[in-house]
Formats: structure tokens, C-alpha cells, sequence
């Protein structure tokens, strides 16, 4: 008998020995303790159709394998990717708002709807993941089309892979999207001298004390060591009762030119991801200080003593820029699929006295910690120390070990790179796009895309703990503080 055969429809079914087994970090994050779903957020310029969507993406299922088949096991008990027929209609859900009402009135029913959608685990009996179109305007486009998906089926950069293919150039469609680079290799001069070699063994034996320093932190990190409650971090998550993954959230997100990032990164001798962190830390160090003051209201005193300064953020990394991709064309080139992100654990920067610090001294110091996190070989050791918790303890004691490095951190942030140029989707051009994740223990989750020369940065909030609007207000500030401060802070000096 063949291992494949056709039906019907022609669409290819792969019995169980054929089939692509599902990888033990898949497993974990589809696990009933980190069910980890991303969401991604298209708003268009112009409406798009039912008909128009479910055409586009009826050209997406042939690119992965995943993208429609169910985990089922074999006979043999393994857990394997099967493939079903699969139609994009079955997948697609308009939702009904009500009709008539004011732009900002319908971007609240959008956050609203993606709360609701975000606390809804996808069904298992057909392939993991969903479309919902979302046919009113908000602020920034006359529709949303949203792409939830498993983070079982791959990570940030699976989806941009995605997408790259089937989404064009919004100016020329004929010609093929670009991105920028990604590597974070440092290029050296090439030259062998005596200096030089005894730098690199400095260098080397540094990184090797890094490497040492980090992986017992990891270790440390994913067991045991946790940081405590905090305005960001909900006491629920520091006990050990069980507690609903999927609980309602908002969403709020600014967007920021991505020349004026530069400009700063470039001011500060920092890379954007440090400007990214380092402005995360200061929205987080307002808002600490700002919601100790409010629940400290007609207390005589100062409230420093209040203030937790023991907070720690997981900083997703791209593991195939490790691997020597440069840039995410060779990533598509090559269908890097699968889930290659790894986590990295780095405290935040939180100074008790608001007058005696600058916007600026967040970005430096989120510099320091990330050029001694860079160099470092932990991220190896990591898959190792993943690849023992499966060996000695199974796949359960993996999605311990992966759930257990987000519960007990105060927060974490994923960054994706987007392409250059405005993209269209069926000739309609996208205005703004943005992602973010739920399923995780966590109050406070960060994402970023930087994307069509803007950065969006968005925050997911556990509703009834963070104070939505304030933490907004903080957000809306941050980055023009900062700003201001490393440009006036230069103009003073120059004035002197």
C-alpha cells in the first residue's frame, strides 16, 4: 500500500508512518500548562471581502505541513503531525458589531473582541489556528483581519515566513518584499597581531564566565527562584495553586517612527532592541512609581521603602541568527519553520527616586546587560539543559521547565522584524500590523514589530490588576521622554 493517497478534494493525506512528528518543544507549547497562541493584527486601508480571504489563504496550506494537519499519536504513542483536509472557510469568523458608532468606539469593541478570542483555546480536532475578519473601521484602517495561531505551529518568524509569501509590495507588486538585517555578529578587521589574540583570549575567557553566570541563572530561573509580587506581577502567580492561563486582558499599543529609534540607538551607540528594552523598563518604572503613589495616597512618608526593585524580564531571542542567517531572506530561502526563540532572563532597571534619573539611563543600562548577554554561549546550553529535562523527567517535565521560565519572571518581550515597504493584502494596503500573545503566566507581556518603518509596540494587561489607562499614559509618554532627554542632554553639553 502507498503511504500517501489523495480523496476527494485533492488534498494529499499522509498516514501515521509518514507523518512529521511533532517536536517536544511543539508539544510544550500547546501543553495544558503553557497553551501559547499568537495573534496577529492586519487593519487595511480598504475593506476586503470574505470571498477575497478565504482565496489568499486557501494558498497558504500547501507552504507547511502544519498548517493543516491535527496532532494525533500513532499506534506507537507518538504524537505526530497529521494531515486532514483542510478548508479556509471552515476556519474564517466574522464577528457583529454594532453598526453606526464612531471609529474609537469600535477600536474598544476590537480590543474587546481580541480579549475574548484571546481567552479561547483553539479546538483540536482540526488544524491550529483561525481567521477572523473584523469588517469595521477603527483609527487605523475600514477593516481588521486577525491570524490566531499555535504557538505549537512555529514561532514570530514562521509567520513572517508566512506571510512574506503571500502578501505583496503595496507600491510594486512585482517586485519582492525586503527586510533588514538581523545579525548580531560583530565584524572585526580581520588582522592577527599580538594584541589582538590576547583580546580575544580575554574575550573569550569572559564569555566563558558569562556563559557559567547565565546558565545557573536559567537554571536557577526555571526551578525555583522567582521574583516577588510587585505593580506589574499578580500575587496569584507566586503561589503554587492552579490558576487560569486564560484570563482576560487589555490591549494597548504606540506606534513610534522608526528613524526617530535610530536616531537614538545610533545617540547612544545602542542597537533598537536595546532602545525596545530600555524603553520598556522606563514605561515600567513610571508606572511602578505612579501606581505605588495612587495606592499610597494621604500616607505620610516616602513610599521608596514600597517600591519592589526585583523585577525580571524573559527577552525572546531568534536562535537562527546563531545559526548565521543575516537577514529573514534567507530564512525564507531556506523554511526555517518550527519554533527556534529562546528565552533570556535580565533584570529591569527600576530606581526609586524619580528626579535623580534620566529617560536615557534606561537605554544605557539595558545596553550594558544586553552586550553581556550577546556574549555569552548559554542559548546552547539551554536546548541541552531542555533536551536532559526530557530525557530524566519526559515531555511533562519539559513543559514544566518552559512554563515555569515565564511564570516566575515579572514580564517578557518578543520582538519581530516586518519587511521594509507598506505590504498589501489582495491589493489592500495595510496601514498598521502588530502581535501579541496569550496563554502565558504572566500579568504584563510586551511585543514588538518593527515593521513598514514604524515600531509597534504593544501591551497585553491582566484586567482587574494593571491599571489599563495609567499604564497607557505611561506608554504614550515614555519614548518622547526619552528622546528628549538624549538630544537635550547633548545640546547642554554642547552649550557649556
Amino acid at each position: 500500500m502507498d503511504s500517501q493517497y489523495s480523496n476527494e478534494n485533492n488534498v494529499t493525506i499522509m498516514d501515521e508512518e509518514t507523518s512529521p512528528p511533532v517536536s517536544p518543544i511543539s508539544q510544550s507549547l500547546y501543553s495544558s500548562i503553557l497553551p501559547l497562541i499568537i495573534f496577529t493584527v492586519f487593519e487595511l486601508e480598504t475593506p476586503i471581502t470574505e470571498f477575497e480571504v478565504v482565496e489568499l489563504f486557501q494558498q497558504m496550506l500547501p507552504l507547511n505541513i502544519r498548517l493543516c494537519s491535527i496532532m494525533e499519536k500513532n499506534k506507537k504513542g507518538v504524537l505526530r503531525w497529521k494531515k486532514v483536509v483542510t478548508k479556509v472557510e471552515d476556519h474564517l469568523i466574522v464577528p457583529t458589531f454594532p453598526l453606526g458608532l464612531a471609529r474609537e468606539s469600535y477600536d474598544e469593541y476590537l480590543r474587546e473582541y481580541l480579549s475574548k478570542i484571546g481567552c479561547v483555546k483553539l479546538a483540536d480536532d482540526k488544524p491550529l489556528w483561525e481567521l477572523h475578519l473584523v469588517k469595521y473601521p477603527s483609527s487605523n484602517g475600514m477593516c481588521s483581519l486577525i491570524f490566531k495561531a499555535s504557538h505549537a505551529i512555529g514561532d514570530g518568524y514562521s509567520l513572517v515566513s508566512l506571510f512574506s509569501k503571500l502578501f505583496k509590495r503595496a507600491d510594486d507588486p512585482s517586485l519582492p518584499l525586503t527586510f533588514p538585517q538581523m545579525s548580531l555578529k560583530k565584524q572585526g578587521d580581520g588582522k592577527r597581531t599580538v594584541i589582538s589574540i590576547a583580546k580575544k583570549m580575554l574575550g573569550f575567557m569572559g564569555k566563558c564566565v558569562n556563559t557559567t553566570y547565565d546558565f545557573m541563572e536559567s537554571l536557577l530561573r526555571a526551578t525555583f527562584l522567582e521574583d516577588r509580587s510587585s505593580a506589574i506581577r499578580s500575587d496569584a502567580w507566586t503561589n503554587n495553586t492552579k490558576i487560569e492561563l486564560f484570563r482576560p486582558f487589555n490591549i494597548y499599543s504606540v506606534t513610534l517612527s522608526l528613524e526617530r529609534v535610530k536616531q537614538v540607538k545610533t545617540k547612544l551607540g545602542a542597537t533598537v532592541n536595546d532602545v525596545i528594552t530600555g524603553q520598556l523598563s522606563y514605561i515600567i518604572h513610571l508606572y511602578t512609581l505612579r501606581k505605588t503613589a495612587m495606592d499610597h495616597v494621604g500616607e505620610v512618608g516616602s513610599i521608596d521603602g514600597g517600591i519592589n526593585t526585583n523585577m525580571t524580564i524573559v527577552v525572546m531571542f531568534n536562535m537562527r541568527v546563531f545559526e548565521g542567517f543575516t537577514n529573514i531572506e534567507d530564512m525564507i530561502k531556506e523554511d526555517t519553520w518550527g519554533n527556534r526563540s529562546r528565552g533570556m532572563f535580565a533584570k529591569l532597571p527600576i530606581f526609586t527616586n524619580l528626579e535623580n534619573v534620566s529617560p536615557v539611563d534606561f537605554i544605557i543600562k539595558a545596553k550594558e546587560t544586553m552586550d553581556r548577554k550577546k556574549n555569552s554561549m548559554v542559548f546552547g546550553l539551554i536546548d541541552k539543559a531542555l533536551n536532559a529535562a526530557l530525557w530524566i523527567k519526559g515531555q511533562k517535565g519539559m513543559d514544566k521547565l518552559i512554563y515555569s521560565s515565564f511564570k516566575n519572571a515579572s514580564t517578557s518581550i518578543t520582538s519581530v522584524i516586518g519587511p521594509k515597504e507598506k505590504t498589501a493584502i489582495c491589493n489592500h494596503p495595510v496601514n498598521s500590523v502588530y502581535f501579541f500573545v496569550s496563554g502565558a503566566p504572566q500579568s504584563l507581556m510586551f511585543t514588538s514589530v518593527s515593521c513598514m518603518e514604524q515600531l509597534k509596540l504593544v501591551v497585553q494587561m491582566e484586567k482587574g490588576f494593571i491599571d489599563s489607562k495609567l499604564f497607557g499614559s505611561c506608554m504614550e509618554e515614555a519614548f518622547d521622554n526619552i528622546f528628549r532627554a538624549a538630544f537635550e542632554d547633548n545640546q547642554d553639553q554642547d552649550n557649556k
